[in-house]
């Protein structure tokens, strides 16, 4: 084997050494929090966070969203988009004030629940805070996504697209 050859395995081996390694000092659950004002009374901004099925229209990261069979009071519904086909479960719905919603795919690489809670802000509009809290079992998964795209970027964007449909409408 060539010397360069043998440097190119032993950093490919690094890597795929050093990567996991390196999670593993991630920590495993993370929580991602923004609040943003929007322009917009709470139960504006809380009937769109709720209309699953227009969300492919306003979201820059999604396709389609399919619904599905409701488990008891909840909904649930699939999300086709950036991330894969992704499906989630409405645990929590109290009108105007908050939603919770968890990923309902048992064995993904990755679980966790999204908080929005909605509260009249101060000279109008809501104050609207989004709060991920997410589980990565695996360690290599966890570094690439804390370092290289961070665990808040689902959240900003979301918030991002959400600000941009309510200024449109």
């Amino acid at each position: 084997m060539s010397r360069r050859a043998l440097t190119v395995v032993l950093c490919v081996l690094g890597v795929l050494v050093l990567v996991p390694f390196c999670g593993s000092f991630t920590p495993r659950e993370h929580i991602a929090m923004e609040t943003v004002v929007l322009p917009a009374a709470p139960a504006v901004v809380y009937a769109a966070v709720r209309d699953i099925e227009s969300q492919p229209s306003w979201r820059s990261d999604l396709q389609r969203v399919e619904l599905l069979p409701d488990q008891g009071d909840n909904r649930v519904y699939r999300e086709i988009g950036d991330d894969g086909v992704n499906t989630f479960e409405v645990a929590e719905d109290i009108a105007d004030e908050r939603i919770s919603i968890v990923i309902a795919d048992v064995g993904r690489a990755f679980s966790g629940r999204w908080i929005f809670q909605f509260a009249p802000a101060e000279g109008g509009g809501t104050r609207l805070t989004l709060t991920e809290v997410g589980d990565v079992p695996n360690p290599a998964l966890r570094f690439v996504v804390g370092t290289l795209f961070g665990f808040e970027g689902a959240t900003r964007r979301y918030l991002g697209d959400l600000e941009s449909h309510l200024r449109k409408s």
